[in-house]
């Protein structure tokens, strides 16, 4: 057994040097921006790296004071192994500059140390030691800044295409970069394991964030009331030029021209109570409407194409009744 302690130390020692060299190499501090540019996937990388280098130093302490009580823990030693080999997959992938992969096998690496301190934890005869402790807020404000982070990237996507749309976002993207720069701040102090300082850039973060909720959800409902006024205006345009070739239709029967076109009256129906909806400022009841629209749309040619199925008939084309559909923005 103490043959296995000995290499096990070993190898543990073998990581922290390893995680030293490479970091030393390859971590530099986060863009202040934040942005989505091509080294975001590299900038990530090196700060999951960066703090997977504390969570295992925490962990390799965590051991040797179990060690000195001669407690061995072979559940807590197999997750450390798993563990390990994560990160340095995580470590030969960044060197590789694939900084995709690298991050994937860096969050396993964590998901494994953080495995081994719970067994640890457990497995320990007293209270958990303050680095026990220490090592698991690291890990929990590692994942909410991470967490943070990724929102703040999907908002700003939304805010990108609201922009191009021509809407006025100015406003929005000056939070945002105020909340990058905290979650930037927060990244910083967590590794360099002053937990209490990247708690309080985190609740700044988190803050402002909550700040957004209002502006974000008006952006939303003026993008979505655009598309659906768009789309209603599109539908009214198609639904009655298809009428009005199915009146002058020299091909389909008068039975036929009756179903159809009372067909197009029902989305017709549908669609004056879309607009209305609309002007009442209920996008979600006018999208409703909409769709009740397409139905009829769609058993109006229905009708039309069955035609197709009497061999005497010529049955005129879809194209010849409908323009192409666009879908509703939701």
């Amino acid at each position: 057994m103490g043959g296995q302690h000995q290499v096990l130390n070993q190898k543990k020692v073998a990581v922290i040097v390893l995680l030293t060299l490479v970091l030393s190499m390859t971590f530099s501090v986060l863009n202040p921006t934040l942005a989505l540019t091509n080294e975001d996937q590299k900038q990530k990388a090196e700060t999951l790296l960066k703090i997977l280098d504390n969570d295992n130093k925490s962990i390799v302490l965590a051991f040797s004071k179990l060690d000195a009580q001669n407690i061995t823990v072979p559940n807590a030693e197999t997750k450390y192994n798993e563990g390990l080999e994560h990160a340095e997959e995580a470590f030969t992938l960044m060197n590789e500059e694939n900084f995709s992969e690298a991050s994937i096998e860096a969050v396993e690496a964590m998901q494994k140390f953080e495995d081994t301190l719970k067994i640890l934890e457990n497995a320990s005869p007293v209270e958990p030691t303050e680095t026990e402790v220490t090592a698991e807020e690291a890990i929990n404000l590692k994942a909410n800044i991470t967490r943070a982070i990724e929102h703040v990237r999907r908002l700003e996507n939304l805010t990108a295409k609201a922009a191009t749309a021509g809407y006025d976002t100015l406003a929005i993207e000056k939070r945002l970069t105020e909340v990058k720069q905290h979650l930037e701040n927060a990244a910083r102090e967590l590794a360099t394991m002053n937990l209490e300082g990247a708690a309080e850039e985190l609740l700044i973060a988190k803050t402002l964030l909550d700040e957004l909720k209002q502006p974000f959800d008006r952006l939303t409902n003026l993008v979505k009331a655009s598309n659906t006024e768009k789309y209603l205006e599109e539908a009214e345009i198609r639904v009655s030029e298809t009428k009005a070739n199915i009146t002058l239709s020299a091909t389909l029967t008068p039975e036929i021209k009756k179903d159809a076109i009372t067909a197009l009256n029902n989305s017709e129906t549908n669609l004056a109570n879309a607009r209305d909806s609309i002007e009442n400022n209920n996008v979600d009841e006018a999208i409703g409407e909409l769709e009740e629209a397409k139905k009829w749309e769609e058993e109006s040619n229905r009708a039309i194409t069955s035609v197709a199925a009497t061999p005497t008939s010529v049955a005129p084309t879809t194209e010849s009744f409908t323009r192409a559909e666009t879908t509703v923005s939701k």
